[in-house]
């Protein structure tokens, strides 16, 4: 018996997802959601200078989609010595049924980090927190918006003791458009 070669069409847009910018980019957060207020500071274009030995650049960029619901902020640093560029997007929300912020970090290496967040609104400050489930290290980003236009961040990573086993500071100066 001979195989019998059958051909099938299938339009390329079946496979792909297509949002256009008018679409996905919300004007603000969602009003329904008064919570989402306080994601409003890590919104716009920002230059960050990161500490450390070498001290290096990044740049990033906030904006809010899914109808305001998320606020979506790409990232981006410059290689430096002996360190190689780095890029990685981050999603944030509240979450009305926890009642708690939630992000999601996703690294151009591979990685992927879920933390729950704080607002402390007396200082300004939104603690995020993340336990690594493989090692039982703990993760603790602190970011206090000094004003609308500086943001001091700082982030320790503990061991199951509670030693720090990497730490890291900047502080990010946002672009006002002119």
């Amino acid at each position: 018996m001979k195989p019998m070669t059958l051909t099938v069409k299938i339009p390329a847009s079946a496979f792909t997802c297509q949002v256009t910018s008018a679409e996905e980019i919300a004007e603000g957060p969602d009003p329904t959601v008064p919570e989402l207020e306080v994601l409003k500071h890590y919104f716009g274009q920002w230059d960050s200078e990161i500490t450390g030995k070498p001290a290096w650049k990044r740049t990033e960029s906030g904006e809010w989609v899914l109808n305001g619901r998320f606020l979506r902020q790409c990232w981006s640093t410059e290689a430096g010595e002996g360190i190689p560029k780095a890029s990685g997007i981050t999603i944030m929300t509240f979450d009305v049924k926890k009642k708690a912020y939630l992000s999601w970090s996703f690294l151009a290496i591979g990685s992927v980090a879920c933390n729950e967040g704080v607002w402390d609104s007396a200082s300004r400050t939104m603690t995020w927190r993340d336990r690594l489930a493989d090692t039982g290290e703990a993760v603790v980003t602190k970011a206090t918006f000094v004003d609308e236009g500086t943001n001091v961040w700082s982030i320790a990573e503990t061991d199951r003791e509670g030693k720090i086993v990497r730490e890291v500071a900047g502080k990010n100066t946002r672009r006002f458009m002119e």
